[in-house]
């Protein structure tokens, strides 16, 4: 009885998005082009980071290195945004990463992963053919930020000593110190407009993402609704108000640092789910492989086929060291999937614990040694990995040299997160103990998988008698609804006869 309990419990955390290609693909007005995208992207990041952080971050951080740390956040970005691109590429909707999480591996990690972009406004939405424009424009916004941010950053430690850097406003204070006092207002002009420019390219994404998870129930449903121009105002009004709150309540570094932590979090979520998906089998539609997987769970037990019964226990016996290293097939298989899923878990595990000890231990004797185990051991998981056959599914965009690729960015983000201070770690916790009091007190009961679940027994129920088993929104078009018709008609006649 409590097995069965967990085991329902285990599903709904699990359950992922069906979308109805057959119905209007968004609420929402979809305005941006590829260009559009690269100029919200740049927009929103160059901001504070470029006129105030780099001359604090360079005064007590990192010195004249600086410029290499910006390289390590862009490498960090760019792989990162190779992982998204192919998210984005595998679901034929717009959205961010928040949608994609739930289309491919679950509510619960959608949850995490939207949650978090709430902390730092990562989009991919209302974009005009999003396969084509998300990769471009990923690639290109991090490019543009990142010449920007090692220009200034090398312009700063080259004008004057590091140390004599204000936190405040690096700019001016450099250009006053070699002279050149009229440069002073055209920086005073630039950040004021990049500050008011990142603000508002900020308030674009914020919204949207509180918005889809609203629509999915996740949220709450108020902050679903639109105006009459297809804007979430509700939702806008809540990110206004949610912007000004975490402003008041804490400076600059520590905003910037939590952002960072949800980034970081988003990113390496991201990167785990396309190192899985990658090696899975092929699947069906999504909206059939939803219909599958509802008739699987309302079938019992003691109805497994003798087939399936077979399989489970060859795959028992396929699972040797020779198999996984050796596998026979050319396309992915269950075994195969399901090898792939228990080593990104271990891998994910020993990246953690390897950030860990690397950040806490330094380069101690056995700090170094604890570091040369675990990564052998996740260099010999990785292996496994790539030994597995890929899925040869057609893609406008694949991320390439897997499984290395996504294990090293993995690898860049935790160990970016583990050199964050306490204070935001606790903040952190906060946020996230916030947000699964949200998903267990109110979103796992009224998410939109959750009502589908629950009205699967009446769509079963109505197979039978001639009514139509898809619901859907709106009108049907005349030639679904002659086809709806004559269906009825034939069932109609089998039953009179």
């Amino acid at each position: 009885m409590v097995l069965s309990v967990l085991q329902a419990f285990a599903k709904k955390l699990l359950r992922v998005k069906a979308l109805d290609c057959s119905t209007e693909e968004s609420r929402l007005s979809r305005c941006l082009n590829t260009f559009d995208l690269v100029a919200l992207g740049v927009g929103s990041t160059l901001g504070a980071g470029v006129y105030v952080l780099a001359g604090a971050v360079a005064r007590d951080n990192a010195g004249p290195a600086i410029v290499l740390s910006f390289l390590i956040a862009a490498l960090a970005s760019v792989m990162a945004g190779l992982c998204y691109a192919e998210f984005g590429a595998r679901v034929p909707r717009t959205g961010s990463a928040y949608l994609y999480s739930y289309v491919t591996v679950g509510e619960l990690w959608a949850f995490i992963t939207g949650w978090n972009l709430i902390l730092s406004y990562i989009i991919g939405e209302e974009v005009k053919n999003p396969q084509r424009a998300i990769p471009i424009g990923i690639v290109s916004s991090l490019l543009i930020c990142f010449m920007a941010y090692f220009c200034v950053s090398a312009a700063l430690t080259v004008m004057m000593p590091y140390y004599l850097l204000d936190k405040n406003s690096p700019l001016p204070v450099a250009f006053k110190y070699v002279g050149w006092d009229g440069a002073t207002y055209a920086v005073a002009v630039g950040s004021l407009c990049a500050l008011s420019t990142s603000l508002l390219g900020s308030m674009f994404p914020l919204p949207r993402i509180i918005f889809s998870m609203a629509c999915d129930g996740l949220l709450f449903s108020s902050l679903s609704r639109l105006s009459e121009r297809k804007t979430p105002i509700v939702s806008t009004v809540m990110a206004g108000l949610l912007s000004a709150v975490m402003a008041f309540l804490f400076d600059l570094k520590d905003l910037v640092d939590l952002m960072s932590i949800g980034t970081l979090l988003a990113y390496t979520l991201v990167a785990a789910c396309v190192l899985v998906l990658r090696y899975q089998p092929e699947q069906p539609s999504v909206n059939v492989q939803y219909q599958i997987a509802r008739s699987q769970d309302d079938t019992e037990p003691d109805s497994i086929s003798e087939s399936s019964s077979n399989y489970l226990a060859k795959a028992q016996d396929d699972c040797t060291l020779k198999n996984l290293l050796y596998p026979k097939n050319t396309e992915p298989s269950r075994l195969s999937g399901f090898t792939v899923n228990v080593c990104t878990s271990v891998i994910g595990v020993l990246v953690c614990v390897f950030c860990i000890v690397a950040v806490q231990g330094a380069f101690q004797v056995w700090s170094l040694v604890i570091l040369g185990i675990l990564a052998s051991v996740c260099l010999l998981f990785t292996l496994v990995i790539w030994r597995q056959p890929e899925s040869k599914t057609k893609l406008s965009f694949k991320v390439p040299l897997l499984p290395f690729l996504p294990v090293l960015s993995m690898f860049i983000n935790v160990y970016l997160m583990m050199q964050l201070d306490k204070g935001t770690w606790l903040r952190f916790a906060i946020w996230m103990a916030v947000g699964f009091i949200i998903y267990f007190g109110y979103g796992i009961r009224n998410s939109s998988e959750a009502a589908l679940a629950s009205s699967s027994t009446e769509e079963d129920n109505s197979f039978g008698t001639g009514k139509p088993v898809c619901k859907e929104k709106g009108p049907p078009t005349p030639e679904k609804e002659a086809f709806l018709t004559h269906c009825v008609d034939a069932n109609e006649e089998d039953s009179d006869s």
